[in-house]
């Protein structure tokens, strides 16, 4: 294995790990989402590149490249919506954040 490949392999490693510590680090629901959706479809994403350089094939290559997309497209997508759905039903289920940008201040 090229010392690329591992290196990047370590990179994912530590994106994955700092994630799961934004996870149990941070303050409220939202950031935690923000920190687990961004740091870890990167993560993933340079795991699909060390896999596409280890192996060399360009079928291989082409599948983890449009496995990349799709979770470089989807994975923060999805949370943003779903933190913006959970800020619209605050007034049903109340929501402890520390800021909130959606919140109209009379102005």
């Amino acid at each position: 294995m090229s010392v690329l490949v591992m290196s990047l392999l370590l990179i994912g490693c530590l994106l994955i790990l700092l994630a799961s510590v934004g996870s149990l680090k941070l303050p409220d629901t939202l950031t935690r989402m923000a920190a687990v959706s961004k740091a870890s479809t990167l993560g993933s994403v340079i795991f699909c590149l060390a896999a596409a350089l280890h192996f060399q094939r360009i079928s291989l290559t082409v599948l983890l490249v449009l496995a990349a997309l799709v979770l470089f497209m989807g994975i923060p997508v999805s949370s943003h919506l779903l933190s913006r759905l959970r800020l619209r039903t605050a007034r049903k289920y109340p929501l402890q954040t520390q800021r909130n940008d959606f919140e109209t201040d009379g102005r």
